[in-house]
């Protein structure tokens, strides 16, 4: 009877209210939801620019380079988030005070100075895995027929690999993508925690620590929805890459 009734209250945008801040869910998720949103952008864009520029310098250029960007790629997947982030702290925070150690700023800049540590931390892993996907999908492609029938027509480099072979390996890069930024909001989590963020991570963890159910709920939903939207993104993208992908169809 409880689950139905705060089913019915969902529905009129009501999320209950904190037993411990004693106001209302909505309003804590709206206060912190800023932090965590303008995180996981930032890792996805340090992922992305990492991760798809290390795979493709790494399965085009060969050699030493393909082997130091692998061997890279390999310790930053074996590397647990909260040791990157307990180490970027020590390095780049505590000794050199480049970086802040915890808080995310007053907005603008300063955030964004706030905001980086906690973003590389959260995209290290990531990105290591996605330029090994990268980098597979693209000498995956270098090899077919399509490839080296362009190359033997004498089409200039960076047009093959632009037309050719980078937009064919589009789908797995995006789909990893896809599910690399969703897993984000979880790896948010530990980050946030580390960081001393005030974002929905730390206010997940303090909620289960002091029993607040109706914030569990709230924030466990918020991150589920997010969860599935960015699938259904991530889906929708796969049309834009590759036309004969239809939306619906079973082929």
């Amino acid at each position: 009877m409880r689950y139905f009734a705060w089913i019915g209250d969902l529905f009129q945008g009501n999320l209950g209210d904190s037993i411990v801040y004693r106001q209302p869910v909505g309003d804590l998720i709206a206060g912190r939801v800023g932090t965590t949103v303008a995180l996981i952008a930032f890792a996805t864009i340090i992922i992305a620019v990492v991760g798809i520029g290390l795979g493709l310098l790494a399965s085009l250029r060969g050699g030493w380079i393909d082997t130091v960007i692998t061997t890279l790629s390999t310790l930053g997947l074996a590397t647990p988030t909260f040791v990157i982030g307990v180490a970027l702290i020590s390095l780049f925070a505590v000794g050199t005070g480049w970086f802040p150690t915890n808080g995310s700023g007053g907005g603008g800049i300063d955030s964004l100075w706030h905001l980086t540590l906690p973003a590389v931390a959260l995209a290290v892993a990531s990105a290591a895995y996605l330029a090994r996907i990268t980098r597979a999908s693209v000498l995956e492609e270098e090899g077919r027929e399509h490839v080296q029938t362009a190359v033997a027509r004498g089409l200039r480099p960076p047009l093959i690999i632009r037309r050719h072979v980078l937009r064919n390996a589009l789908i797995p890069i995006t789909t990893v993508m896809g599910l690399t930024v969703a897993t984000l909001i979880a790896g948010a989590v530990v980050v946030e925690s580390v960081f001393a963020l005030d974002g929905l991570g730390s206010l997940l963890v303090r909620a289960i620590l002091q029993r607040d159910f109706a914030v569990v709920q709230a924030v466990v939903l918020v991150l589920v929805v997010a969860f599935v939207v960015i699938n259904a993104i991530v889906d929708f993208l796969y049309t834009l890459i590759d036309p004969r992908i239809t939306l619906g169809s079973k082929q």
